[in-house]
């Protein structure tokens, strides 16, 4: 008995309903990200909130930049002051609404499955917490007013912002929060997708009895009489029966050599019935009937 390698990956979610109600969640928060980054593009609050704290002794200057250039230093911008972090969290805004779209049809036409989940929200929760540790990162450029902690609108609060600030210090923490979400979001979603991507005891067996239905149907295909037959007689025979082409008069094993044609018959009733080599005999049955001599001649 032939020993069958047993599934071990589910083509099936769980519990369908779940997956709907995140992916419902998910869409929400995504444009919140959407939202938040496009505002912080490209220097909305960014500058304003980095000097904000240097004028509270928080963090290092802005223009800590020009006075490196003046001295022929290499200028050095903490991440958390970067416009590489605006654009970082904007790709992976536009990334995850694209994503978001996709498997909401697929999941509709019933083709994304636990194993695609997996990887995809892997990679989301990376690009995640990845933008989350951007934006806890320290700013240690200046040694007179380091910041190893979190920026001091994440740790201090918007009470030491200006007035001009602190809607841009509440729209800052909005996007940490925002961020921290979808890191637990992309977190659940990649453990229940691990958690869908076993199959049941069910699942097993009915693909194990399927492979076993595939193997019996292949021993048969197998010790069938057409396995004896040779290439090209298997391939006459397919086209003969896909084609519905007819086999030719004169193949051997037809009946006849000399088929009868259209011409045939006419020339041979107009001969009077008489045999001819073109064809079986026959004649028109008025001729037989009133004789040559009713016939007018010439007519």
């Amino acid at each position: 008995m032939l020993k069958l390698q047993r599934p071990y990956i589910a083509y099936g979610w769980r519990i369908p309903k779940a997956l709907m109600g995140l992916t419902i969640f998910e869409f929400p928060m995504t444009v919140a990200c959407l939202t938040l980054y496009g505002i912080a593009d490209p220097d909305t609050y960014r500058t304003k909130l980095w000097q904000n704290g240097y004028d509270q002794g928080f963090n290092s200057a802005p223009n800590s930049i020009l006075y490196d250039f003046a001295n022929y230093r290499p200028a050095h911008t903490p991440m958390i002051w970067s416009s590489y972090l605006v654009q970082f969290n904007i790709v992976i805004s536009v990334l995850s609404m694209f994503i978001l779209l996709v498997k909401s049809s697929m999941f509709v036409l019933h083709c994304w499955i636990p194993l695609m989940g997996v990887l995809v929200h892997i990679l989301l929760l990376a690009l995640y917490a990845t933008s989350l540790k951007f934006q806890s990162s320290p700013d240690m450029s200046d040694p007179d007013h380091p910041s190893p902690g979190l920026p001091w609108y994440l740790s201090k609060g918007c009470s030491y912002a200006t007035k001009g600030n602190y809607s841009f210090c509440m729209q800052a923490r909005a996007v940490f929060a925002v961020t921290c979400v979808m890191v637990a979001l992309f977190s659940f979603y990649t453990i229940f997708s691990c958690y869908s991507l076993m199959p049941t005891d069910a699942e097993r067996a009915e693909r194990q009895e399927a492979r076993q239905s595939d193997i019996e149907m292949k021993k048969v295909v197998e010790y069938s009489p057409d396995s004896e037959m040779s290439q090209e007689g298997k391939w006459e025979r397919n086209r003969q029966i896909f084609l519905n082409l007819p086999k030719t008069p004169n193949t051997p094993g037809f009946g006849m050599k000399n088929p009868m044609t259209p011409r045939t018959v006419a020339f041979t009733q107009l001969n009077g019935g008489q045999p001819t080599s073109r064809g079986p005999p026959g004649g028109l049955k008025f001729r037989e009937q009133y004789g040559d001599s009713k016939v007018p001649d010439g007519r």
